[in-house]
């Protein structure tokens, strides 16, 4: 009976490392769990041939085996919370600290593994699920006990540190998951043969209940960076995390404003399915443009788009990739309008771009998040979309300036400032030609 219950949680673990792994296998930290979780299931297997007495001529051929399985399960664990602690909100010191501190723990962790190797035969007399009775009295037993608490132990007080820095809430679950579940892979250990099968099951169930919790969430964040985020953008969050990736922080970038001139009036008369059409075409097409060049959509509205060049992944060269994209922009929404006015529809495309500090940030919980960014540029991009007519492309004095050198040539100021609907002072306007 044992040794059936130690094949099903060894099975059940290895179960959860691929899913991890075939699930999100392009994030360091779901890398690490899954190693973590294969190689405690190598050691929860190893239990069967010990139980049947295959190393019975020899038990330290299975302390070996079993130690050497362990103390990488051990060493993948420490490495998936210290993967954890990096794309939290923690400052670099709080971050230096507790990489210290789990660095020591994985020492310690070898340290325990050399040990048991050494003497492997005190291992399995004084350490093992077959000990001597009293060997915890003996000091023999506190050999292999006193690196491992340790240990533990320090890895217990990093992962306290991480949930006192706000970790990734997504992977916040899971290390909260752990935690619970640790009481009970431990005991599982040191439990008797017939009950080390349920109490590590219990564990693992734990530890299931939030990594169910944890797939769901990155579903949810998976619909979040789909819509908004630039395919670097999401590579980015899912190595860095969300909150490492765009925390709030004050920042120069370009803002490009685009939408339609013409589309009141054809979704007014044109019918429901040929206004999704049109939306959809257009929005996958100025949506490609923008991961072409690093940008990030910030809002979909109707007929209008916002994007941010700059945010979350910094470029110094924003100016110039934000003047570059409306280029395209008004290129490729060009081939796609001139489709629908093949049909007789009058529509065209406008286009502003503005440059500035702005303070960008991810607002909401985590059931629902919103990318925001506040700040001049953000209206003024807007004002110079709306004033500009079918197939203009307007763009604010300081991004030419930004841009600079012989590219200026590319721009040609309008005659006379004007004071923009919104704005409190006239802005000198400059229409980008080629």
């Amino acid at each position: 009976m044992a040794q059936t219950g130690d094949i099903l949680t060894s099975l059940f673990a290895i179960g959860m490392a691929s899913s991890f792994l075939i699930a999100d296998p392009r994030s360091p930290t779901s890398r690490a769990l899954s190693a973590t979780l294969g190689l405690a299931s190598v050691s929860m297997f190893l239990n069967v041939p010990f139980e049947v007495g295959v190393f019975a001529r020899d038990p330290r051929i299975w302390s070996r085996l079993f130690a050497t399985t362990e103390t990488a399960a051990l060493v993948a664990g420490f490495e998936w919370v210290l993967r954890v602690r990096r794309i939290g909100t923690a400052t670099e010191t709080e971050r230096r600290r507790g990489e210290r501190l789990l660095r020591v723990a994985q020492g310690l962790a070898i340290l325990y593994g050399v040990t048991c190797l050494a003497v492997p035969q005190l291992r399995a007399d004084y350490f093992s699920p077959s000990s001597r009775p009293g060997a915890v009295f003996r000091p023999q037993f506190y050999l292999f006990a006193v690196p491992l608490g340790l240990a533990l132990g320090l890895a217990g007080v990093a992962i306290v540190q991480v949930f006192r820095t706000e970790p990734d809430p997504s992977e916040g679950l899971r290390l909260n998951a752990m935690a619970l579940a640790t009481p009970f892979l431990m005991t599982g250990f040191f439990a008797p043969p017939r009950w080390r099968p349920v109490t590590t099951g219990i564990g693992e169930v734990v530890f299931l209940a939030g990594a169910i919790r944890y797939h769901v969430l990155q579903g949810q964040r998976g619909q979040f960076l789909a819509r908004f985020l630039s395919p670097q953008v999401a590579r980015l969050v899912r190595e860095r995390g969300l909150p490492a990736t765009m925390q709030q922080s004050r920042i120069q970038l370009s803002v490009v404003a685009c939408d339609l001139r013409g589309f009141t009036p054809f979704a007014e008369s044109a019918a429901p399915e040929e206004v999704m059409e049109l939306l959809r075409e257009y929005y996958d097409t100025i949506g490609a443009v923008v991961s072409a060049f690093g940008g990030t959509v910030k809002d979909l509205a109707g007929d209008g788009i916002l994007c941010l060049v700059g945010a979350p992944i910094p470029y110094a060269d924003h100016a110039r990739r934000a003047v570059d994209m409306s280029l395209r922009m008004r290129e490729r929404g060009g081939e796609v309008l001139s489709r629908w006015r093949a049909m007789g529809l009058d529509l065209g495309l406008g286009i502003g771009v503005a440059s500035g500090y702005v303070t960008v940030g991810v607002l909401g919980g985590s059931e629902r998040l919103e990318y925001a960014a506040v700040g001049p540029p953000v209206n003024l991009a807007a004002r110079l979309c709306a004033r500009a007519e079918s197939g203009q492309i307007l763009v604010d004095q300081r991004t030419v300036g930004l841009v600079g050198g012989s590219d200026r040539s590319r721009f040609e100021r309008l005659a006379h400032e004007e004071t923009l609907k919104g704005l409190s002072r006239p802005v000198v306007i400059h229409e980008l030609t080629s």
